[in-house]
């Protein structure tokens, strides 16, 4: 329905007829029918559907090694599918007998094997690529990482609740005592406050949905994705947020109410109690809480580091100032270079060139440098001022001249020299696609794809074989906004009938990480609330010690303590728990953000300093939080906490 209000501005559109750019030539289609709007979460998503004959080549359709189409099969119930599986490949194989026997004479290990997928699964595995028409797959690792993040905040606020209602307990010991002395049994006790702490949690629910609601766009737009709140309402969720309602209830509430529960009449009602023991339960989650949140601070110094060193690595090429236009398909030699003499006479514009692709999409292929076979190689072709424009110097042999002699040579980068095992690379021979090249040139590597993958080996040619489909344009970003109407106006004067588009390099380099930068951006928040929750369970163990200790310190007051030795020594046995948790943090964050790192072939060194400063910042904001508290309770008169001795 949103395609037809796009194209028509109304959904009545039965009979109605839409021209579409097919194979570089219009052709009218007639609408048939309109469909309902596609969920926001399904994996496909489409504006308008057409017959699929119409928008295949013949050739690519019959080749049995193109794999470029998504194929649907509805199985019988109790179908076997690792049968199916392997009658599919038997087909295969028949088929290709000929082509397959003289690729085994090569490579006699190589083997085709065709695997079915289930749709379910689809729209979260990566073992197949689900594109071509269909949205690129999401990736379930984010799934796992965001709820990681949301059971690590949830357990920490579920220590927070333990500590601090131990911390309370001491002031509700009198409430305690006339209830057991009024004939409650223990039981009786942990169901009251078990059931508190079930309507705490349960009224908790109410804030987060409206806080769910208010933050949603802003978060849908960091994670780029669609969501909506009514995915919370599906009945599996519902069943999810039921589950976690008594597990957190009985996780925070359990312990307190069983040591609570506990306590001897007697004493509650005179004053006279404490909490038995080290409380060393309570401790252990302090430290486990900071654990999380060094954890989670190392991590996201990490990506922050990693992500600026992606932005500032020079890629090889000078990329500012270097706007790309999408040329028309159909878009022959003579009106090319009527578009780019039309440009050269403006000032704004200083240089053109025409490539393949828009430089950072280019594809990868099999060729055979001396009868061997090499793969993963980029290729795209360029004319002869690309090189220049993009200011990518040519170490070795030289650029392409623009005369129809280049059209079978080839310029290679120093990957490719170096995987091949060249030492004077010019003069060599690269067979692809049926023709021979020569090399004429070795450029310097540069990158043609994120920082993620290694350089590949690039093949790049001037060929009479092929077609560009994009413009690059040098312009003077002092007078951009009137290079771009220079642009656009001439753009339109030689292609009236096809829509205007453009983008810049610069653009496309940062497009490339703001996955990166989204999930920077996460864990970085991640990361504040996480330790501003920790510094909460810190708060509440302090004044638990604290709240055990007053007597204590109002008997050091009245010997001559002062503030500062009051709180040193109550902030003392903190400040270990902290340094506890940073020397487990540590090594952990250190593990597993270098096992990240390994997802990048370019990547940063990670340093001890960087844990190190992260382990004094911990510590600072551990003191801070304690020693407010301290400073508190040593400033207290020391009369009030001794009257009743």
């Amino acid at each position: 329905m949103d395609g037809a209000r796009k194209y028509f501005n109304s959904t009545d559109v039965i009979g109605k007829t839409l021209s579409i750019n097919t194979d570089g030539q219009f052709e009218t289609f007639t609408v048939t029918a309109v469909a309902a709007n596609t969920p926001l979460n399904s994996s496909i998503r489409f504006d308008l559907l057409m017959p699929i004959q119409r928008t295949i080549h013949q050739d690519w359709s019959q080749s049995w090694t193109n794999s470029f189409l998504n194929t649907f099969f509805l199985l019988r119930p109790g179908a076997n599918i690792p049968a199916v599986e392997r009658q599919m490949t038997s087909i295969f194989e028949e088929h290709m007998a000929q082509d397959l026997a003289t690729v085994r004479k090569k490579h006699p290990n190589v083997y085709y094997h065709y695997k079915l997928q289930p749709f379910l699964q689809m729209h979260l595995d990566k073992t197949y690529n689900a594109n071509n028409g269909i949205n690129q797959w999401s990736d379930v690792s984010y799934s796992y990482i965001l709820g990681g993040i949301a059971l690590f905040i949830l357990l920490i606020a579920s220590i927070n609740f333990i500590n601090l209602s131990l911390a309370r307990s001491l002031r509700r010991g009198k409430e305690i005592g006339v209830r057991k002395i009024s004939g409650s049994t223990r039981g009786q006790l942990v169901v009251q406050f078990v059931s508190e702490s079930l309507l705490l949690n349960l009224f908790a629910f109410i804030p987060a949905f409206i806080l769910v609601q208010l933050t949603l766009p802003a978060f849908s737009q960091l994670a780029d994705k669609e969501l909506s709140i009514t995915y919370l309402f599906q009945s599996s969720t519902l069943v999810l947020f039921a589950a976690l309602l008594i597990i957190n209830t009985l996780l925070s509430g359990l312990y307190p109410a069983m040591v609570l529960s506990g306590f001897n009449p007697v004493q509650t009602l005179y004053g006279k109690f404490r909490l038995t023991g080290n409380n060393y339960l309570g401790k252990s989650m302090v430290v486990l809480q900071f654990v999380i949140a060094v954890f989670l601070i190392c991590g996201t110094i990490v990506m922050q580091q990693q992500f600026r060193f992606m932005l500032e690595k020079d890629p090889g090429y000078q990329a500012a100032g270097v706007a790309y236009i999408p040329l028309p398909d159909n878009s022959d030699e003579i009106s090319t270079a009527a578009f780019k003499n039309r440009l050269a006479v403006y000032p704004s514009v200083t240089a053109t060139g025409l490539i393949s692709s828009d430089f950072m999409n280019t594809n990868t292929t099999q060729i055979a440098i001396d009868g061997h076979d090499m793969y993963d190689v980029s290729y795209f072709q360029i004319d002869q001022h690309v090189l220049p424009l993009l200011k990518i110097p040519v170490l070795t042999g030289r650029n392409f001249t623009g005369n129809t002699g280049d059209s079978l040579s080839c310029i290679v980068n120093e990957s490719m020299v170096k995987e091949a095992g060249w030492k004077d690379p010019i003069g060599h021979r690269i067979q692809w696609d049926n023709h021979a090249y020569t090399v004429v040139g070795v450029v310097k590597d540069f990158h043609t794809s994120s920082m993620h993958e290694k350089i590949h080996p690039a093949l790049i040619m001037n060929s009479e074989h092929f077609s560009y489909g994009n413009l690059l344009v040098r312009i003077d970003l002092r007078a951009k906004e009137a290079a771009l109407t220079v642009l656009r106006n001439n753009f339109k004067t030689i292609y009236p009938f096809y829509p205007w588009d453009y983008g810049f390099m610069d653009d496309i380099l940062a497009d490339q990480y703001q996955n990166d930068k989204r999930w920077t951006t996460i864990v970085t928040a991640a990361a504040i609330m996480a330790i501003f929750i920790s510094c909460l369970g810190l708060f509440g163990l302090a004044t638990l010690s604290i709240e055990q200790r007053v007597k204590e310190i109002g008997v050091r007051k009245v010997l001559g303590a002062g503030v500062l030795d009051i709180s040193l020594l109550l902030s003392r046995d903190f400040v270990r728990l902290v340094f506890i948790a940073f020397l487990i943090g540590a090594p952990l964050a250190w593990y597993f953000s270098n096992r990240w790192l390994q997802d990048y072939a370019y990547r940063i060194s990670l340093s001890w300093s960087l844990f190190l400063a992260v382990g004094v910042l911990t510590l600072a904001i551990a003191l801070l939080t304690v020693g407010i508290r301290a400073a508190r309770a040593a400033t207290a008169n020391p009369g009030i906490s001794l009257r009743s001795e």
